[in-house]
Protein backbone atom coordinates (compact mmCIF):
# COMPACT_ATOMS: atom_id res chain seq x y z
CA UNK A 1 0.00 0.00 0.00
CA UNK A 2 1.43 3.27 -0.94
CA UNK A 3 2.31 5.37 2.19
CA UNK A 4 0.96 9.22 3.24
CA UNK A 5 4.10 10.56 1.67
CA UNK A 6 3.67 9.00 -1.42
CA UNK A 7 0.38 10.21 -1.81
CA UNK A 8 1.22 13.34 -0.88
CA UNK A 9 4.11 13.88 -3.21
CA UNK A 10 1.69 12.44 -5.66
CA UNK A 11 -0.51 15.05 -5.51
CA UNK A 12 2.04 17.56 -5.54
CA UNK A 13 3.37 16.07 -8.71
CA UNK A 14 -0.26 16.19 -10.21
CA UNK A 15 -0.58 20.23 -8.88
CA UNK A 16 2.77 20.89 -10.52
CA UNK A 17 1.44 19.78 -13.59
CA UNK A 18 -1.18 21.09 -13.67
CA UNK A 19 0.46 24.84 -13.01
CA UNK A 20 3.03 23.71 -15.86
CA UNK A 21 -0.24 23.17 -18.28
CA UNK A 22 -1.77 26.43 -17.25
CA UNK A 23 1.62 28.62 -17.36
CA UNK A 24 1.51 27.30 -21.16
CA UNK A 25 1.45 29.59 -24.33
CA UNK A 26 -0.63 28.83 -27.12
CA UNK A 27 0.93 28.24 -30.32
CA UNK A 28 -0.36 30.39 -32.57
CA UNK A 29 0.63 33.57 -33.97
CA UNK A 30 -2.87 35.08 -34.42
CA UNK A 31 -4.37 34.44 -30.98
CA UNK A 32 -3.11 36.94 -28.45
CA UNK A 33 -4.25 37.19 -24.61
CA UNK A 34 -6.79 40.54 -25.23
CA UNK A 35 -8.59 39.04 -28.22
CA UNK A 36 -12.40 38.60 -26.88
CA UNK A 37 -11.61 34.69 -27.85
CA UNK A 38 -8.63 33.97 -26.27
CA UNK A 39 -9.51 32.00 -23.69
CA UNK A 40 -11.91 29.88 -25.93
CA UNK A 41 -8.78 28.97 -28.30
CA UNK A 42 -6.77 28.51 -25.04
CA UNK A 43 -9.21 26.12 -23.73
CA UNK A 44 -10.12 24.51 -26.76
CA UNK A 45 -6.42 23.33 -27.06
CA UNK A 46 -5.77 22.24 -24.15
CA UNK A 47 -8.81 20.07 -24.69
CA UNK A 48 -7.72 19.09 -27.57
CA UNK A 49 -11.52 19.66 -29.36
CA UNK A 50 -9.94 22.23 -31.74
CA UNK A 51 -6.51 22.26 -33.35
CA UNK A 52 -5.06 25.09 -35.78
CA UNK A 53 -5.56 25.31 -39.06
CA UNK A 54 -1.95 24.53 -39.33
CA UNK A 55 0.92 24.45 -36.50
CA UNK A 56 0.99 28.25 -35.97
CA UNK A 57 -2.12 29.62 -37.30
CA UNK A 58 -5.51 29.28 -35.10
CA UNK A 59 -7.69 31.26 -37.89
CA UNK A 60 -10.18 32.90 -35.47
CA UNK A 61 -11.74 34.23 -38.39
CA UNK A 62 -12.50 31.64 -40.75
CA UNK A 63 -15.38 29.88 -41.23
CA UNK A 64 -16.23 26.66 -39.71
CA UNK A 65 -17.75 24.14 -42.26
CA UNK A 66 -20.03 21.24 -41.41
CA UNK A 67 -17.58 18.39 -42.07
CA UNK A 68 -15.05 20.70 -39.26
CA UNK A 69 -18.00 20.74 -37.20
CA UNK A 70 -18.65 17.08 -36.87
CA UNK A 71 -15.38 16.40 -36.13
CA UNK A 72 -14.77 18.95 -33.27
CA UNK A 73 -18.21 16.92 -31.97
CA UNK A 74 -16.53 13.57 -32.80
CA UNK A 75 -13.29 14.68 -30.16
CA UNK A 76 -15.88 15.87 -27.54
CA UNK A 77 -16.50 11.85 -27.45
CA UNK A 78 -13.49 10.43 -27.18
CA UNK A 79 -13.49 9.64 -30.80
CA UNK A 80 -15.27 6.44 -30.79
CA UNK A 81 -13.68 3.48 -33.16
CA UNK A 82 -16.46 3.79 -35.92
CA UNK A 83 -16.31 1.28 -39.40
CA UNK A 84 -16.66 3.52 -42.47
CA UNK A 85 -19.82 3.04 -44.84
CA UNK A 86 -21.12 4.87 -47.38
CA UNK A 87 -23.81 7.12 -46.07
CA UNK A 88 -23.39 10.26 -47.69
CA UNK A 89 -22.06 10.79 -51.22
CA UNK A 90 -19.85 13.97 -50.42
CA UNK A 91 -18.23 11.64 -47.53
CA UNK A 92 -15.71 9.34 -49.20
CA UNK A 93 -13.41 6.97 -46.74
CA UNK A 94 -10.29 8.23 -46.02
CA UNK A 95 -10.48 11.88 -45.28
CA UNK A 96 -10.06 13.61 -41.75
CA UNK A 97 -13.61 14.11 -41.41
CA UNK A 98 -14.91 10.53 -42.21
CA UNK A 99 -14.78 8.68 -39.53
CA UNK A 100 -16.25 11.89 -37.45
CA UNK A 101 -18.95 12.26 -39.93
CA UNK A 102 -20.12 8.67 -40.20
CA UNK A 103 -20.26 8.07 -36.08
CA UNK A 104 -22.42 11.64 -35.53
CA UNK A 105 -24.75 9.94 -38.61
CA UNK A 106 -24.69 6.02 -36.50
CA UNK A 107 -25.27 8.50 -33.47
CA UNK A 108 -28.10 10.42 -34.56
CA UNK A 109 -26.02 14.09 -34.43
CA UNK A 110 -26.24 14.82 -37.97
CA UNK A 111 -28.35 14.07 -40.78
CA UNK A 112 -28.03 15.04 -44.50
CA UNK A 113 -29.71 17.47 -46.42
CA UNK A 114 -33.44 16.01 -47.00
CA UNK A 115 -33.55 17.57 -50.87
CA UNK A 116 -30.28 15.81 -51.92
CA UNK A 117 -28.79 13.13 -49.03
CA UNK A 118 -25.64 14.76 -48.69
CA UNK A 119 -24.30 15.94 -45.80
CA UNK A 120 -22.96 19.70 -47.44
CA UNK A 121 -19.16 18.54 -45.50
CA UNK A 122 -17.69 22.10 -47.50
CA UNK A 123 -20.64 24.28 -46.53
CA UNK A 124 -20.37 26.83 -44.14
CA UNK A 125 -22.24 25.25 -40.81
CA UNK A 126 -24.84 27.70 -39.35
CA UNK A 127 -25.82 28.69 -35.92
CA UNK A 128 -29.01 27.06 -36.16
CA UNK A 129 -27.20 24.03 -37.42
CA UNK A 130 -24.65 23.71 -35.18
CA UNK A 131 -26.62 24.09 -32.58
CA UNK A 132 -28.97 21.36 -33.24
CA UNK A 133 -26.02 19.10 -33.51
CA UNK A 134 -25.15 20.16 -30.32
CA UNK A 135 -28.91 19.73 -28.93
CA UNK A 136 -29.03 15.99 -30.20
CA UNK A 137 -25.52 15.14 -28.77
CA UNK A 138 -26.24 16.11 -25.12
CA UNK A 139 -29.77 14.13 -26.15
CA UNK A 140 -27.41 10.82 -27.38
CA UNK A 141 -25.06 11.17 -24.18
CA UNK A 142 -28.42 11.71 -21.68
CA UNK A 143 -26.98 14.42 -20.20
CA UNK A 144 -29.45 16.21 -17.64
CA UNK A 145 -29.87 20.02 -19.23
CA UNK A 146 -32.44 23.17 -18.37
CA UNK A 147 -35.61 22.38 -20.58
CA UNK A 148 -35.79 24.60 -24.02
CA UNK A 149 -36.66 28.48 -22.96
CA UNK A 150 -38.89 30.95 -24.74
CA UNK A 151 -36.63 33.25 -27.48
CA UNK A 152 -39.74 35.61 -28.53
CA UNK A 153 -36.99 38.46 -26.50
CA UNK A 154 -34.19 38.05 -29.41
CA UNK A 155 -35.25 40.24 -32.17
CA UNK A 156 -34.61 37.56 -35.21
CA UNK A 157 -36.59 34.40 -33.03
CA UNK A 158 -39.01 34.31 -35.97
CA UNK A 159 -35.81 33.30 -38.59
CA UNK A 160 -35.06 30.09 -36.53
CA UNK A 161 -35.64 27.70 -39.02
CA UNK A 162 -38.76 25.02 -37.77
CA UNK A 163 -36.42 22.20 -37.82
CA UNK A 164 -33.77 24.34 -35.52
CA UNK A 165 -36.68 25.70 -32.92
CA UNK A 166 -36.45 23.34 -30.26
CA UNK A 167 -32.28 23.27 -30.49
CA UNK A 168 -32.15 27.14 -30.19
CA UNK A 169 -34.57 27.50 -27.14
CA UNK A 170 -32.55 24.73 -25.65
CA UNK A 171 -29.19 26.37 -26.40
CA UNK A 172 -30.72 29.55 -25.08
CA UNK A 173 -32.22 27.64 -21.96
CA UNK A 174 -28.64 26.27 -21.13
CA UNK A 175 -26.12 29.21 -21.57
CA UNK A 176 -24.73 27.83 -24.99
CA UNK A 177 -25.81 30.78 -27.31
CA UNK A 178 -26.15 34.31 -25.67
CA UNK A 179 -27.01 36.21 -28.58
CA UNK A 180 -24.79 38.87 -30.47
CA UNK A 181 -26.15 42.69 -29.53
CA UNK A 182 -27.54 44.75 -31.52
CA UNK A 183 -27.32 48.66 -31.98
CA UNK A 184 -30.33 49.53 -29.75
CA UNK A 185 -29.03 47.31 -26.78
CA UNK A 186 -31.40 44.21 -28.62
CA UNK A 187 -30.28 40.65 -29.36
CA UNK A 188 -30.44 38.71 -32.01
CA UNK A 189 -29.59 34.77 -32.27
CA UNK A 190 -28.57 35.34 -35.84
CA UNK A 191 -29.56 31.50 -36.81
CA UNK A 192 -28.33 31.57 -40.47
CA UNK A 193 -25.25 33.24 -40.12
CA UNK A 194 -22.17 31.69 -40.81
CA UNK A 195 -20.00 30.48 -37.58
CA UNK A 196 -16.44 31.68 -37.23
CA UNK A 197 -13.55 29.41 -35.77
CA UNK A 198 -13.90 32.05 -32.86
CA UNK A 199 -17.60 31.93 -31.88
CA UNK A 200 -17.44 27.97 -32.08
CA UNK A 201 -14.60 27.66 -29.40
CA UNK A 202 -16.61 30.02 -27.34
CA UNK A 203 -19.69 27.96 -27.66
CA UNK A 204 -18.05 24.57 -27.59
CA UNK A 205 -16.40 26.18 -23.95
CA UNK A 206 -19.55 27.17 -22.95
CA UNK A 207 -20.99 23.50 -23.43
CA UNK A 208 -18.57 21.80 -22.15
CA UNK A 209 -18.13 23.89 -18.75
CA UNK A 210 -21.65 22.98 -18.54
CA UNK A 211 -22.00 19.31 -19.28
CA UNK A 212 -18.67 18.15 -19.23
CA UNK A 213 -16.52 16.25 -21.84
Amino acid sequence: DATQKEIDDAAAALDKAAEALESKGLPYVDVVKDDWFYNAAYYNYFAGTMTGTDPTHFSPYATLVRAQFATIVYRLNGEPKVEYETKFPDVPDGQFYSKAVIWAAEAEVVTGYTDSGYFGTNDPITREQMVTMMYRYAKHMEYESEEPTDISAFTDADKVTKFAEEAMKWAVANGIIAGKENEDGSYRLDPQGDTSRAECAIIIQRFMEKFGK
